[in-house]
């Protein structure tokens, strides 16, 4: 069973259709948090795309705002609704389940136990108020897309989103859940992919390939940076080859990794390369192999 926790967000479009396309819908729930643009913008986005991708799966809604202080959004990236003003009908979506999306990740482990595995692509709001919820949800397996190690932010000189976005979630789950795959910014702009190889990507004709070629295309028309690029890191669906796929990994260490709160170091993951602390050890990958993960991003 898979629990895909969630802001969509261009590149957790591309995700969930991944997933989508390994899985059967009823393997899968699927939870959304505030972060690349607000809940109920991110909600919809994730319904409208689970209408085409995985009809079948659940989806619940999660937290509006982090543990602690204001959302921070990134609309400036992924545009006022997330996915870059797309025109498109609002008729096709999967229903919302009622319950709160926490309460649906604590319900999930209680129920498949050590089958169950969570990939976290947005903000870790969710699964730290499942852990609140359900303590033994700390033995769960935990693929997070988040954090820089060597300090390359993109929220702040030295912060990845994610993190930055609740820290104080991640310090909760970093100290306490014992087997988390963390999937960093810093991999992700180690492997990189020419347009030629993210066109592959999508080449398909399935209806996948097609939703998300679109929404490919379509940022490539009104963002005039990303239009030039002339390689490109895909955050979310590196996180999403690698939960599914461990021939992605060339070379992993394990640490344990604590987060910033506040000034500077807000949503700074700071490494314990030397093992000098207490705290359970975090499974950082540090090289992917780049082929691998092409092929398991084309749709």
């Amino acid at each position: 069973m898979f629990l895909v926790d969630t802001d969509p967000g261009v590149d957790d479009a591309h995700a969930l259709a991944v997933i989508a396309k390994r899985v059967a819908d009823e393997e899968l729930i699927v939870t959304t948090v505030a972060g690349n643009v607000a809940l109920d913008r991110v909600t919809a986005n994730a319904a409208w795309l689970l209408a085409t991708l995985a009809p079948g799966a659940a989806l619940y809604q999660g937290a509006a705002l982090p543990l602690l202080g204001a959302h921070e959004h990134a609309e400036h990236i992924h545009g006022y609704d997330g996915l870059g003003g797309l025109p498109r009908s609002e008729d096709g979506q999967v229903p919302v389940q009622p319950g709160h999306a926490a309460e649906a990740i604590a319900h999930a482990y209680r129920t498949h136990g050590s089958s169950l595995k969570l990939i976290a692509l947005g903000p870790l709001t969710n699964i730290a108020l499942a852990l609140a919820l359900e303590p033994s949800l700390a033995d769960c397996d935990l693929v997070c897309m988040g954090g820089s190690p060597a300090g390359y932010g993109n929220a702040s000189i030295n912060a990845e989103y994610n993190i930055f976005a609740d820290p104080v979630a991640a310090e909760s789950i970093f100290s306490r859940m014992s087997r988390v795959t963390l999937v960093t910014w810093d991999l992700t702009l180690s492997t990189r992919f020419s347009r030629a190889q993210v066109d592959e990507m999508f080449a398909s004709r399935s209806s996948a390939a097609t939703l998300i070629g679109r929404l490919e295309q379509h940022r490539r028309d009104v963002d005039d940076e990303y239009a030039v690029r002339s390689s490109f890191g895909r955050a979310d669906g590196l996180a999403m080859a690698i939960a599914l796929d461990s021939t992605c990994i060339r070379r992993e260490v394990s640490h344990a990794v604590e987060v910033g709160v506040g000034g500077l170091a807000h949503g700074l993951t700071a490494v314990d390369w030397q093992d000098d602390t207490e705290r359970p050890k975090l499974r950082i990958i540090q090289e992917a192999d780049a082929e691998a993960v092409l092929r398991a991003l084309t749709l």
